[in-house]
Order: structure tokens, then sequence, then C-alpha cells
């Protein structure tokens, strides 16, 4: 699965041939249309139907400023490359306050554009991990017991968790986080939820690694190094022990 980009054009020129491009695929992108209309644009990434925006910039509609504040008051934060056939340092600065991965004069270097769509792919990259974090970290806990004697337990837990996205959340850290000693953590975390911390967040983990894999913007090796494993084979192997599938297996579904 690609990322999905857009092309605005006002003057309906060049998008097709911008289109064409190889170094789109190349990048872990594709061109699914093409518009002329702001509002259009401005509509398709609202409602989310594209991941990045390109904006051809020509005089004398030039739309890139107008584009990018459209896009600020919706509050719809979208990666988006501007190429433009005119080097104007004014228009160059507020594109980039507003957001712009990247103000490129025409014609572009290829090496350019691959830089900008790799910062593109990076911030994309990201938002998916926290969508799926999040996700994944919703349904585990929806799988322990509420009770009036857990629920402050499960409020801190979550906190705890969102705050340590990127890292191993080992008992030992969960445990400071509750200030509390390891083994009176230990002992508490079971007897409210019915089973250890390092058994909860390894199924967590394993929820997270699906919503990855089947977002199909990771290969399985990233979805390993992401998710902190020492080595690929382990993952695999922790992966088919709580799913009973391989991640390869799974992803493919």
């Amino acid at each position: 699965m690609l990322f999905k980009i857009l092309i605005a054009d006002s003057a309906g020129k060049d998008a097709g041939n911008y289109g064409k491009m190889p170094i789109w695929a190349e990048c872990g992108f594709e061109v699914t249309g093409h518009v002329t209309e702001l509002s259009a644009a401005v509509s398709a990434a609202v409602k989310q139907e594209c991941d990045m925006l390109v904006c051809i910039n020509r005089q004398p509609d030039a739309i890139a400023s107008e584009l990018l504040q459209r896009l600020s008051r919706k509050r719809r934060s979208i990666p988006t490359l501007i190429l433009s056939h005119f080097d104007d340092s004014r228009v160059m600065r507020e594109c980039f306050l507003l957001g712009a991965v990247d103000y490129l004069t025409e014609p572009a270097e290829e090496r350019d554009i691959r830089d900008a769509l790799s910062r593109a792919a990076e911030q994309l990259g990201k938002h998916v991990m926290r969508v799926e974090y999040l996700m994944a970290l919703e349904h585990s806990l929806a799988m322990l017991p509420y009770t009036d004697d857990s629920a402050s337990l499960l409020k801190k837990l979550r906190e705890f968790l969102v705050g340590v996205q990127g890292m191993t959340a080992t008992t030992e850290l969960a445990a400071d986080y509750f200030g509390l000693n390891r083994d009176y953590f230990a002992r508490y975390f079971k007897k409210h939820l019915g089973m250890s911390f390092s058994a909860f967040y390894k199924g967590f983990l394993m929820e997270y690694a699906k919503l990855l894999l089947v977002s199909g913007h990771y290969r399985v090796h990233d979805v390993s190094r992401l998710l902190g494993f020492s080595s690929t084979d382990y993952f695999a192997k922790i992966f088919r022990n709580a799913t009973g599938k391989t991640p390869s297996a799974f992803k493919s579904l």
C-alpha cells in the first residue's frame, strides 16, 4: 500500500506529466488523481481522501499560499509539496510557515523531490504509528476487567502507555510511574486485572503489530524494529504464538 498523492494544478497543464514520474512509487507514494479547483483539493484533504498534496504554483492563479491557508483554517495538517514556476521569497516563506514540506522552483531536481518525499513519508509514518498505537491501546484496555477497584488503575495505565510510545514499557518503568516498588506493583496489577503487567504489555504489542502490518506501510522487519524486538525472527516467533500466523501471512490477509 502506497501513500496517496493528489496533484492540485489550477492551470491543468502539468499534472498529467508530473503524475507519470516514477519517483513517486520509488519513494512509497502513488498519484491517485489531480484537480484544478482549489476547493476540490481542500475538500479531498479534509475528507482524508489523500495523504499528501502536490501543488503546482502558476501565475496568474498562484494557489499555494491560499491552499495552505484554507487547510490551516480547516485544521487539516497534510504534507504539501509546492512546485513553483517562480521564485518569490515572500510566498516561499509564507508557505513554509503554513507547514509546506518543501517549496521547489522548477525545473525541480529529482534529488530535491526525493528529499521532500522522504520527509513527507516520515511525517505520515509517525501519524500512522500514533493512530494505530492508540487504537491498539484502547482495544487492549477494553479487554481488561473494569470495576470500581480497577478504574483508577486503568486510567493511570492508559496515561502511562500514551506517554511511553516509542519506548519499551518494562515492569520496572511502570512501577516507577505508579510510585510503587516493582514487586508490590506486580502483585497489585495482577490482583486487580487478572494478569501480569508483562503479559498485558506483550498482548498490547501484538495488537499494535497487527495494525501496523495491515496498514500496508510497514514491512515485517520494520514492525519488529519499531516495537523494539532484538530480531525479526524473535518477533515472528512471539507473533505466531499470539496469533497462530506468521507476520508475513497476517500482513497478506
